[in-house]
C-alpha cells in the first residue's frame, strides 16, 4: 500500500479530536443533540485549521446510521463512504474551479432529489468566496427555503468577499489560528505514537512555520522526518527549512548593546554567505527584541514562544536594555526590513540596518544628555548681572540691614506676590520684570519695553511696590522703574525677535560646553529649546 501523508492519517474523525477548534466543536455537538440543526452553515478562519474537516464530520454526524449522533461511529457504510469521498449524499465542490452560475443551476436541479442513504443531502462547497456574483444570487432563494432533506455548509478564508446577503442565511462559525504550544503538542503526540524522536526545539521550529495552521504543521514534520529519519534534531529542521539558529540573535543583541560596529558587520557578511533570506533573517530579529521586550516589560516568561534551553538567556539579555532601546530597536529593523524589500542593494541596507542599531544613543545616555541640556539652559537663564557692593540700610530700631543683588533677587517672588494681592493688574508686570542693586543703593525694576497705558498704571503702583519692599527688608529704600515705552505692536515684533536671539545664543552656548556628543545629538534630532 502506498504511504499516507500524516496530514491524512490524523486527519480528525470525530469532533473531539479537533484541536483548537473546541468552541466550534462544543456548539455543532450541543446542535445535534439537542436538535437544532440548522440547513446552511458558513465556517471561516486561515488555511489548515479544520474548516473542512468540521464540514466532513459534520455531514458524518448527521448521516451516521446511528444518528444523527453527535459522535458518529465511522463504521456504518455512510461514515466510511464519507470518509473515503466517494458518498453519493455529501458532494464536495471546489468554489474556485466551479464558480459559474451553470453550475449552481445543476445543484438546484439536483438538490430536489432525496438522499439515496442518509437522512440528509449536503452540499461542502469549499472556498465559496470564489462564487461570481450571478452564481451567488442563483444560491439565495435555495438558501431561503431548502428542501427539507437538504444543507450546506460553506468554508472559506475570506469571509469578506461573501456577500452579506449569503451571510445573513448561514450560521457562522469563526475557527482560530491554533496556537503554537497547541500544535507543539499535538505534533509531538504524533512522533510518540510513530516512534519518532523529535527535539523540543525542532518541534517549535516546525510549529513556527506553520503560522497558526495545523495541516501546515504537519506537512512540515512529513517533509523532515523524510530528510532526517526517525531522530529529528533542530539541526535537521534548520537546513531542511532554512532556520535561523537562534544563538545568531542573541549575538547580535550582545553586539548591538556593546556598540560593536566591526562584528555586527562581520556578521551581516557571515549572513550574506550564508545565504538566508534577508527579510525572513529580519523577522526572526525582530520577533527575538520582541521577545526580550516583553520579558522586560511583563517580568514573565508565559507570554515567550521559546524552547526552554534560552529562558535563562532572555532573562540574562532582557537585563541589558531598557523599554525604550528595545522599542526603538524594533522600529529600525521594521524600516530596514521596507528598506530590504524595496533596494536594489538589500545586502547594503541590512548592514547599515544593524550599524544603525548599534549607533542608536541609549535612553540613558539620551536621559544623561537631556539633563545636562537642562542644566545648561538654567545656568544661562539664571545668570545675573555682576554682583554689586553689598548696601548697609539703618533700621529704624537703629540696627542696620545688608542688602545683596542676591537677596533681592530670592525674595521678590515672595513680594511679588503681596503685590498682587493689592494690585492684581500690575502682577504681570512685576513677574517678568529684573531687579538690580545699583552701587548708590537705588533699587532698580527694569520692566522693559511696555506701552503708554502700561506706563501710567506702573507710575500709579510705585508707591504700593516701594512700600512692600520696605516692610520685606525693614529698610527705607529708593525705587525706580526702568522701562521703554513703545507701541505695542512694535513691543510684541521685539518680544520675539528677542526671544530667538536669547535661544540661539543658549544654544550655540550649550554646543560650545557640551562637546561633540551633544552637537551631534542636536543636529541628529533637530532639538530646539522650548
Amino acid at each position: 500500500m502506498s504511504y499516507v501523508v500524516i496530514a491524512r492519517r490524523w486527519r480528525p474523525q470525530t469532533f473531539d479530536e479537533i484541536i483548537g477548534q473546541e468552541h466550534v466543536s462544543k456548539t455543532l455537538s450541543n446542535a445535534i443533540t439537542n436538535n437544532h440543526i440548522a440547513h446552511s452553515y458558513i465556517f471561516t478562519g486561515p488555511r489548515g485549521v479544520g474548516k473542512t474537516t468540521s464540514a466532513r464530520i459534520l455531514a458524518k454526524a448527521l448521516n451516521c446510521e446511528k444518528g444523527p449522533t453527535a459522535v458518529p461511529c465511522n463504521n456504518c457504510s455512510s461514515c466510511v463512504s464519507i470518509t473515503q469521498g466517494n458518498s453519493l449524499d455529501v458532494l464536495e465542490i471546489d468554489g474556485a474551479s466551479n464558480r459559474g452560475i451553470d453550475e449552481i443551476r445543476n445543484l438546484r436541479e439536483n438538490i430536489r432529489y432525496t438522499p439515496s442513504q442518509g437522512k440528509y443531502k449536503i452540499y461542502i462547497i469549499d472556498e465559496v468566496h470564489m462564487l461570481t456574483k450571478e452564481a451567488f444570487n442563483a444560491l439565495l432563494k435555495t438558501l431561503e427555503e431548502p428542501p427539507e432533506h437538504a444543507l450546506f455548509i460553506f468554508a472559506t478564508t475570506e469571509i469578506h468577499k461573501v456577500p452579506a446577503t449569503i451571510l445573513s442565511r448561514c450560521q457562522r462559525f469563526d475557527f482560530r489560528r491554533i496556537p503554537l504550544k497547541t500544535i507543539m503538542g499535538h505534533l509531538q503526540n504524533i512522533c510518540d505514537k510513530d516512534q519518532i524522536d523529535i527535539q523540543e526545539e525542532a518541534l517549535l521550529q516546525i510549529a513556527k512555520k506553520a503560522d497558526g495552521s495545523m495541516r501546515d504543521a504537519q506537512s512540515v514534520l512529513d517533509q523532515i522526518i523524510s530528510y532526517s529519519g526517525d531522530k529529528v534534531t533542530f539541526e535537521d529542521v534548520s537546513k531542511a527549512l532554512g532556520v535561523i539558529h537562534q544563538e545568531i540573535y542573541f549575538t547580535i543583541s550582545l553586539h548591538v548593546n556593546k556598540q560593536n560596529i566591526k562584528e555586527l558587520i562581520l556578521m551581516a557578511r557571515e549572513v550574506f554567505d550564508s545565504g538566508y533570506d534577508l527579510n525572513e533573517f529580519l523577522l526572526g530579529l525582530e520577533e527575538h527584541f520582541r521577545n526580550i521586550l516583553v520579558l522586560r516589560s511583563t517580568g514573565s516568561i508565559d507570554f515567550l514562544d521559546v524552547s526552554e534551553n534560552y529562558i535563562e538567556q532572555y532573562k540574562e539579555t532582557a537585563a541589558l536594555f531598557s523599554e525604550n532601546d528595545l522599542i526603538a530597536y524594533l522600529q529600525t529593523i521594521s524600516e530596514t526590513q521596507r528598506l530590504v524589500r524595496i533596494s536594489q542593494q538589500p545586502n547594503l541596507k541590512f548592514e547599515l540596518g544593524l550599524i544603525k542599531l548599534a549607533k542608536m544613543p541609549s535612553s540613558a545616555q539620551i536621559e544623561d544628555i537631556l539633563e545636562r541640556l537642562e542644566l545648561l539652559k538654567k545656568k544661562d537663564h539664571n545668570a545675573v548681572v555682576e554682583e554689586k557692593p553689598t548696601i548697609s540700610y539703618p533700621t529704624e530700631t537703629g540696627g542696620n540691614t545688608v542688602l545683596t543683588q542676591k537677596t533681592i533677587t530670592d525674595a521678590w517672588p515672595k513680594i511679588v506676590s503681596q503685590i498682587g494681592a493689592q494690585k492684581s493688574s500690575i502682577l504681570i508686570f512685576l513677574e517678568k520684570a529684573e531687579t538690580y542693586l545699583l552701587a548708590d543703593g537705588t533699587i532698580q525694576i527694569d520692566l522693559g519695553a511696555i506701552n503708554a497705558f502700561q506706563k501710567d498704571l506702573l507710575e500709579e503702583s510705585k508707591g504700593i511696590v516701594q512700600n512692600e519692599i520696605e516692610q520685606e527688608f525693614d529698610v527705607s529704600i529708593r525705587l525706580e522703574l526702568k522701562y521703554e515705552v513703545k507701541e505695542a505692536e512694535q513691543i510684541k515684533k521685539e518680544q520675539v525677535r528677542e526671544t530667538q536671539q536669547n535661544k540661539a545664543a543658549i544654544m550655540q552656548k550649550i554646543r560650545a560646553e557640551g562637546g561633540e556628543v551633544i552637537s551631534k545629538l542636536i543636529d541628529d534630532f533637530d532639538l530646539e529649546l522650548s
